[in-house]
């Protein structure tokens, strides 16, 4: 379906929090744990804070979301980071209400490989480069072209500058970013605690697309 992706207002945040539950549902063990409770009316307005605080505090955060060009409805939404020195400082992990100190242990194990795959990338690429943080489309709106425009736009930034662009996708989200550029480097691996051996690890990639020209053609790096 025809849509048009716009910058994201604070105003739209709920109504993509909502999606982005109803999206992953309970099928992303690395979003449930990042993400507690997104799907319960405390985990979704502390989440909604979450993501106004980094639209407002991180510089480099772009957030967007794709429109139906006839309805005006949201069918999904991303945030993209355009780095240029690096990384922003990050927050640290903060005690969420209602959510244990063993919840939050499991959290921080599946963070720590995402984040040292993510510092790697960006200090080969002198801390110029695209990372797509978040990326989710409402399961009714699905294969109708809103991923693949929230992913162009960032994609078309990075030929632009001519620097590449990161992510990690699931395996649902895999094909949709190898159409667009990207390719795996790594299934990330979970080196958790024993106590967490009994539970279900997140299937997740690590893609990086390559530099290209302005015109999207060519291998830079």
């Amino acid at each position: 379906m025809p849509c048009t992706v716009h910058p994201l207002p604070l105003s739209s945040l709920p109504a993509c929090t909502s999606i982005l539950s109803r999206a992953f549902s309970h099928t992303s063990p690395l979003i449930d744990a990042l993400i507690p409770h997104h799907d319960t009316p405390a985990g979704h307005a502390k989440a909604v804070a979450s993501f106004e605080k980094s639209m407002q505090t991180d510089p480099t955060a772009h957030f967007l979301h794709a429109t139906d060009d006839s309805t005006g409805a949201i069918l999904g939404w991303a945030e993209w980071l355009v780095l240029e020195k690096g990384l922003h400082p990050e927050a640290a992990a903060e005690d969420s209400d209602g959510q244990s100190a063993e919840e939050r242990e499991w959290a921080r194990a599946l963070w720590a490989p995402v984040a040292a795959a993510r510092t790697r990338a960006v200090e080969q690429a002198g801390g110029k480069l695209l990372l797509l943080n978040l990326l989710c489309v409402d399961p009714a709106s699905q294969r109708g072209g809103a991923g693949t425009a929230l992913v162009r736009w960032g994609t078309k930034i990075a030929d632009e500058r001519g620097v590449e662009a990161i992510l990690e996708s699931t395996l649902a989200g895999r094909h949709l970013y190898e159409q667009n550029g990207f390719y795996v480097v790594e299934k990330m691996e979970w080196d958790v605690p024993e106590k967490f051996s009994g539970r279900a690890k997140p299937d997740v990639f690590f893609m990086r697309r390559p530099a290209r020209n302005s015109t999207g053609e060519g291998r830079l790096i």
